[in-house]
C-alpha cells in the first residue's frame, strides 16, 4: 500500500535494473536521499507532515533485490553510490544531504566519499558500525540474524518470506510478531497503530518479491564495505540512542572516533527506535 501522502516512481539505470524510489515534501525542497534499515524499504518514512513543514524533499530509495528495485548480484556497499548518482541525475538533482536510519547508514556514508563534493552534509539515525569488521555483529541484540543471513542465507530468506505473506494474510499478527522481536524499549513505539500499520505496510513491499532481497541486503553490510569512511570530509550529524539496544552506543562512538567531521545528537532515554518520537529533530537537522 502506498503511504498517502507520498510520490512514487522507478527509474531504468543504464545497466538495465529498475530502482524504484518514494517522495516526500515539496517538489522544490531541499533534497535528501533517506536509506532505509533491514528488514525494511521506502515506504518506512515516517516524517511526511515534518518534510513539508521545513520545506525539505526526501527521496527514499529500494536497494537492489527489495520492494520495488532488481537485484543486482554480489553487489557491495560501495556499488549503491553508483546508482544513487544516477538517480540523482534522472531526477534533477544536483546538491543533496544523505540520511541512513540502521543499516542504511553504511549506505549514507558511502555516498558522502563517493559522491563528494555533491553531498553536503549526512545524517546517521541509529546508524550501524563496522558490520564488516569484528566485534561489531556481537554487540547486537539482533546479531543472530546476521548470523544466519551469512550462514544460511536461505533460511534468513524463507524467514522474511513467511512474515510477508503473514503481513498480508493479518496485518495485526505481522505486527505483533515484529514488534516482539525488538529491544523491550522499543516495543511500545512500534505497538503504536499509527506506527506498526505504516512497518508491516513498509514491510510487505519490500518482501514483495520475496526474502532474498533482504537477506542479500543483510549480508551486504557483513562483507567489504570497498571504501574507507575516514576519508569522508562533510559533516556527519548522528542522532542515537543511549538505550540502543540493536546498534548500541559503541557503534555511534565508532563513527565518532573515526569521522573527520562528526556532530552527535544523543537521546539519553531512546533505543533504536528513536526515529519515530524525534523525526521533527531529524527533518530539521536535514533543512539547516
Amino acid at each position: 500500500m502506498t503511504p498517502d501522502d507520498a510520490r512514487t516512481g522507478a527509474i531504468r539505470l543504464r545497466d538495465g535494473r529498475s530502482l524504484a524510489y518514494a517522495e516526500w515534501g515539496p517538489p522544490d525542497g531541499r533534497p535528501v536521499f533517506h536509506f532505509h534499515g533491514t528488514p525494511d524499504g521506502r515506504f518506512s518514512w515516517p516524517g511526511g507532515s515534518a518534510c513539508a513543514d521545513c520545506g525539505v524533499r526526501v527521496i527514499t530509495v529500494d536497494r537492489p533485490g527489495i520492494g520495488g528495485s532488481d537485484p543486482k548480484p554480489a553487489r557491495s556497499v560501495i556499488d549503491w553510490t553508483a546508482d544513487v548518482e544516477e538517480l540523482a541525475e534522472q531526477l534533477g538533482v544536483g546538491s543533496f544531504i544523505v540520511s541512513g536510519w540502521s543499516a542504511g547508514a553504511a549506505y549514507a556514508l558511502a555516498c558522502a566519499l563517493e559522491l563528494q563534493p555533491r553531498v553536503d552534509a549526512v545524517v546517521l539515525v541509529s546508524g550501524i558500525g563496522r558490520l564488516d569488521l569484528p566485534g561489531f555483529v556481537g554487540q547486537m541484540a539482533t546479531g543472530w540474524a546476521y548470523r544466519l543471513a551469512a550462514r544460511a542465507p536461505w533460511a534468513m530468506s524463507s524467514f522474511y518470506s513467511s512474515m510477508g505473506h503473514l503481513g498480508r494474510r493479518s496485518p495485526s499478527a505481522a505486527q505483533r510478531v515484529l514488534s516482539s522481536s525488538f529491544p523491550k524499549i522499543d516495543r511500545g513505539i512500534l505497538n503504536r497503530p499509527e506506527v506498526g500499520s505504516r512497518l508491516v505496510s513498509a514491510y510487505i513491499e519490500a518482501t514483495r518479491r520475496g526474502g532474498r532481497g533482504l537477506t542479500d541486503d543483510m549480508r551486504t553490510v557483513l562483507n567489504p564495505w570497498g571504501f574507507d569512511p575516514a576519508g569522508i570530509c562533510v559533516p556527519v550529524h548522528l542522532f542515537h540512542g543511549r538505550q540502543d539496544a540493536i546498534a548500541p552506543p559503541a557503534h555511534a562512538e565508532h563513527w565518532i572516533e573515526v569521522l573527520d567531521d562528526p556532530h552527535p545528537i544523543w537521546v539519553e532515554d531512546a533505543g533504536h527506535s528513536l526515529i519515530e518520537d524525534h523525526i521533527g529533530e531529524i527533518v530539521g537537522t536535514l533543512s539547516a
